[in-house]
């Protein structure tokens, strides 16, 4: 990622860890990650980027530093953008995608990779092609597109599919629509590699890559109809985003259960049946977490009367003795994400 791009994750307004930046992206998904995510609006970011290394934005760090486009706490580990940072930043053209609320409910790497496969093996068929070399891709991937091209071939597959992503495509702002198309391989074309992308758009590797998550989700919606081509493709791959596990604590806590007795039930600790609470706080909407039964009314007045400013520099540790006694932290936590999406939602 350039410095640029980075630029445009941080702020000029809010302090932010490039640790939670970084993890995002590569999908570690502690609670405290999760939390942060939220709080600077880049849970999007999750899984995007997995096979970035620890310390690999560093660079990019270091090169805002010197253009004094950022300022570094080096004793809390945090940055914010100068002045001159943001407005260089501001000036700079960047792409702003237009799904981006949906990232975190579809895998999109996987996605991707089925997607470009269907398409050229659709392709090569369409022109009764019976040797050639296929996309690289995982055995996962080679296995769904196989079965779904098995029950899907026939005389009209190649134009209904050419229809299909056309429809996606004019949703999508040119741009876009360019990169993905560029992208496809088949008989005769082969597909442009994210370099070569970047270079023919004249732009950044990441910016290629935020038009491809797009134009990729954009496709992948229009698959949810089950008349779509790519329907048992891709319709699939959208998900709850939480854990398995957490949703099953979830709908056991739902339910009526004491987190106690929930932690028994399921042979967890308590400790867990609170991580996985967390985790759904942040990443549901308000409304598909139980925080009537969690954290009822009277708990909210409570932190309500002892907590104000900022949330990001609310601190458990700050708390009247009495109310660290009363309250465990998960209750401290659960309430900050409570009023977040309150915010969000107003």
């Amino acid at each position: 990622m350039e410095a640029s791009d980075l630029g445009q994750l941080l702020s000029a307004k809010q302090d932010r860890r490039i640790r939670v930046i970084e993890n995002l992206l590569r999908g570690k998904k502690t609670v405290s990650t999760l939390y942060w995510g939220q709080r600077y609006h880049l849970l999007p970011l999750l899984n995007l980027a997995k096979q970035l290394d620890r310390g690999g934005l560093d660079d990019a760090v270091q090169e805002l530093q010197r253009r004094h486009w950022l300022t570094v706490d080096t004793e809390q580990k945090t940055l914010r953008l100068t002045d001159q940072g943001a407005q260089a930043l501001a000036e700079t053209p960047t792409y702003q995608p237009q799904t981006v609320d949906q990232w975190v409910n579809l895998d999109i790497m996987a996605a991707r990779q089925r997607l470009l496969l269907a398409v050229q093996v659709t392709s090569q068929y369409a022109h009764s092609t019976a040797r050639y070399y296929p996309l690289a891709t995982d055995q996962k991937t080679r296995q769904h597109v196989r079965q779904w091209f098995h029950s899907a071939k026939g005389p009209t597959l190649a134009s209904s599919l050419f229809q299909a992503l056309v429809a996606s495509l004019e949703q999508l702002p040119a741009s876009t629509a360019d990169i993905m198309t560029d992208q496809f391989t088949g008989f005769g074309q082969p597909g442009l590699t994210l370099d070569q992308l970047a270079l023919a758009h004249q732009t950044t590797l990441w910016q290629v890559r935020l038009r491809q998550f797009d134009g990729v989700t954009q496709i992948a919606r229009d698959a949810r109809h089950p008349e779509h081509p790519l329907h048992d493709l891709l319709a699939p791959l959208w998900r709850v985003p939480i854990s398995p596990s957490a949703e099953e604590t979830l709908a056991a806590v739902s339910a009526g259960g004491d987190l106690q007795q929930v932690a028994n039930r399921r042979q967890i600790k308590l400790s867990t049946v609170r991580e996985h609470l967390l985790e759904a706080a942040i990443m549901l909407p308000l409304t598909d977490f139980p925080y009537d039964s969690v954290l009822p009314q009277p708990v909210r007045t409570d932190f309500q009367a002892a907590v104000q400013g900022n949330l990001d520099d609310w601190q458990y540790s700050a708390l009247p003795q009495a109310m660290q006694d009363r309250y465990d932290f998960f209750y401290f936590r659960l309430y900050a994400i409570w009023r977040i999406k309150q915010e969000v939602t107003a």
